[in-house]
């Protein structure tokens, strides 16, 4: 009766030790309660194989799976962070089972340099990113049928047609064969840009330089570079150019007047008259003594509506004269002796500063 079956639930207590062992910490910890003590954590080796493995040692029946299978499988099948499974991978020396991430055999590297690399790409299983890096890596030059190597005949024409008729001739592109004549020291003896005549020049200055470009046929660079080294200033499509003739009407036209002939802003005018310093126009005409004379018996805005003029310029002439300025006489407030309001005597002032009551009596 003292022997109890193992196999009965319940009773693991008294199972042997191998058993113990089996049980997870959370099930040691409540059959032993406060006098479990857990054994020591298994630190972390990140050179060993890192990830969440723990630094566990790889046995052989795991080391045979890679290379088999992609690492993200290998590593979700044996329980291994990817990074682990790709470092011992690559300390074995085993190819990567994706095809553009595995190393380059002897034999494939003997293509590059002598296939195009898009026929190296589809031979290898490597992608034609991955091919043309290391061809690039390896200092070889590109194969392509399309880029044929210059013939002597070829070279012959460069120089005496322009580049676009060589191109049609030898059916390359007008770029290559102008790299082709730059890389043989050919100088552009045909679409180089005519020389400037004096009519041509005449018209910089006169309009913008996109307009006076489309106008003579030639790159808005161009006109701006012959602009500048003749010194002609810009025109801009913003702000008015004054002209010689404009200039003589300042002296003879009022600033209103010449804003609104022009069709010009009035800040516009004012300040190119503050420019040429003219300011004796008619618009500021002399005073006369019939309007000296009033100044100060009215208000200076009255007056300047009566005058025809600002009343800035009233004041200013005011001053000028030391007028004084306009003032209105307050009108009296004080009622008729005797009368009262509300019944009440009214109050008023007397000499002396003092108060006498009226009541009317």
């Amino acid at each position: 009766m003292s022997d109890q079956d193992p196999s009965v639930p319940g009773k693991q207590e008294n199972a042997g030790p191998d058993s113990f062992s089996q049980l997870s910490s959370r099930e040691k910890k409540r059959l032993l309660g406060h006098a479990y003590r857990p054994g020591p954590r298994v630190k972390r080796n990140r050179r060993s194989g890192g990830g969440t493995d723990g630094g566990q040692e790889w046995t052989l029946a795991e080391m045979e799976l890679l290379g088999k299978v992609a690492d993200e499988e290998a590593a979700r099948l044996l329980r291994r962070s990817r990074l682990s499974v790709r470092s011992k991978r690559r300390k074995l020396g085993i190819r990567s089972f994706v095809p553009w991430s595995r190393p380059w055999t002897e034999e494939e590297l003997r293509m590059l340099g002598k296939l195009p690399d898009a026929e190296v790409a589809r031979r290898t299983g490597h992608s034609a990113r991955a091919t043309r890096v290391k061809r690039c890596q390896l200092g070889l030059a590109k194969v392509d049928p399309e880029c044929r190597p210059w013939t002597p005949d070829e070279d012959a024409l460069l120089g005496r047609f322009a580049d676009k008729v060589v191109a049609q001739l030898t059916k390359r592109t007008p770029a290559g064969v102008r790299g082709r004549r730059s890389f043989l020291g050919l100088g552009d003896l045909f679409d180089r840009n005519p020389d400037w005549t004096p009519a041509e020049e005449k018209l910089l200055g006169t309009a913008p330089d996109d307009e006076v470009a489309a106008q003579l046929k030639r790159t808005k660079l161009a006109v701006q570079m012959r602009r500048l080294k003749l010194g002609i200033p810009f025109k801009s499509r913003c702000r008015h150019h004054w002209t010689p003739e404009e200039d003589d009407l300042f002296a003879t036209v009022s600033t209103p007047v010449l804003a609104e002939r022009l069709g010009v802003s009035l800040s516009a005018v004012v300040s190119r008259r503050s420019i040429l310093g003219v300011y004796g126009t008619n618009q500021c005409r002399k005073w006369e003594a019939k309007e000296e004379s009033l100044l100060g018996t009215r208000p200076d805005a009255e007056l300047a509506r009566k005058f025809h003029r600002t009343e800035f310029a009233v004041a200013t002439r005011r001053r000028e004269l030391q007028v004084p300025v306009f003032k209105r006489k307050a009108k009296s407030r004080q009622q008729p002796s005797g009368q009262t309001l509300g019944g009440k005597p009214q109050p008023k002032r007397m000499e002396g500063g003092r108060w006498r009551v009226e009541d009317g009596r």
